[in-house]
């Protein structure tokens, strides 16, 4: 059966396992300002923005800080939550913050031993005050990557979301192939493939299915300006680009499942390829198929790097090598750890990676495909699954 959302009992799982690490830390209150993160922890999802926004985390319970214009959608969303305290706006005549401070110390009786991800409220869209510690009067320890961390392994669910996030994927991806023909315009491609395939997964997944998502379509395939010579150009801008004959074109498909993510990238030709494309592609290939035999629990994740790279050297085209070649994804595009060179944490089971080496030339064009490999107790699964190979990926011109 397709999942479309996190069940319940994760989010009790993740505030139990975050809690225990507190303890460790001897920290008896916790505050959460990231929006990824209050959703990894209780399945809230609000849109950011100058206005700070708090998850407050304590030994039994928790509670929010938030804007007046979120009060309901929190009460409606969280029954559970502890307290939920409102403020009118930001800047007003007294600062956020400094409410805050009021609800932490008379309300939640938080008087010392508190922790927080970031030393204050994030500096978004204009936002600019105090730090907690201003504020609260007291040293407040910050822990970073305590969230991040606890991330990077991900349970059955999370897996589950993001394969099928890549079903998805590969639909919309067939539908953008399908679409791109010569003096087509890329925008209207992405939207048509983008919106069929949205469609059809909102009716596949049923009525408890939620994109979690405010800006654009939950499934999503394009080219975003990767087209002809500007293939070239990793992340490029959509320009309203027309399709050419001998075009060469790196594609981006992905859909979001309960917030999670997979990959899907391919290097396309609109009409034969000539033997300088040809040749890009196939060192491209078999730089990613190097990179993908060497994912295993246990190794490092610059092993999977170091054994694309030796590929690119071996053809003597490192100077056309900009990025590593790969990195973690699932709630967020990019997360750690990275397949880098200078990274050598440990793969483990659960941890989710793309593996996109590349190449570019910006003259020609660019050569990089991105799949999406999930570490095993005994190897890897690759999960995203469209075709590779340089004859399907060729459209006919017509």
């Amino acid at each position: 059966m397709p999942i479309a959302k996190i069940p319940d009992h994760r989010f009790d799982e993740r505030l139990t396992k975050l809690r225990k690490k507190l303890t460790y830390e001897k920290i008896k209150h916790f505050i959460v300002f990231n929006p990824t993160h209050i959703y990894y922890l209780t399945g809230f999802v609000h849109i950011p923005t100058e206005r700070p926004f708090a998850l407050v985390i304590q030994d039994s319970e928790f509670s929010f800080f938030v804007p007046e214009l979120e009060k309901q959608h929190v009460e409606e969303e969280v029954p559970q939550a502890a307290k939920i305290e409102a403020y009118f706006d930001y800047p007003d005549a007294t600062h956020p913050m400094r409410l805050f401070a009021n609800f932490l110390k008379n309300k939640l009786g938080i008087s010392g031993n508190l922790g927080a991800e970031t030393p204050g409220s994030p500096g978004r869209w204009g936002y600019e005050g105090p730090k907690l510690e201003e504020v609260m009067g007291f040293p407040v320890k910050v822990f970073p990557e305590l969230l991040t961390n606890m991330r990077v392994v991900k349970d059955a669910d999370e897996l589950a979301c993001i394969r099928e996030s890549s079903m998805w994927a590969n639909l919309a991806h067939q539908l953008l192939q399908e679409k791109t023909t010569v003096g087509a315009n890329e925008v209207e491609v992405t939207t048509a493939a983008s919106l069929e395939a949205s469609m059809a997964m909102g009716k596949a997944l049923g009525i408890s299915y939620r994109p979690f998502t405010f800006r654009g379509l939950p499934v999503h395939a394009g080219y975003r300006g990767q087209i002809g010579t500007y293939s070239a150009i990793p992340h490029a801008m959509t320009r309203f680009a027309v399709f050419q004959p001998g075009d060469t074109l790196v594609t981006g498909a992905t859909a979001n499942v309960a917030g999670y993510y997979a990959e899907l990238e391919r290097t396309m030709f609109l009409g034969p390829p000539n033997e300088k494309q040809r040749k890009y592609f196939d060192i491209m290939m078999e730089a990613q198929d190097a990179a993908l035999n060497a994912f295993a629990p246990g190794e490092p994740c610059s092993k999977v790097d170091k054994a694309s790279r030796a590929v690119f050297k071996q053809h003597g085209v490192m100077n056309m090598v900009q990025h590593h070649t790969g990195h973690a994804i699932g709630l967020e595009g990019h997360e750690k750890p990275f397949l880098d060179h200078g990274m050598d944490v440990i793969m483990e089971p659960g941890m989710v990676f793309t593996v996109e080496p590349g190449i570019y030339d910006r003259s020609l064009g660019g050569f990089r495909h991105s799949d999406t490999v999930f570490i095993t107790e005994d190897g890897m699964e690759w999960v995203t699954y469209y075709p590779r190979d340089l004859d399907y990926l060729t459209i006919p011109l017509r």
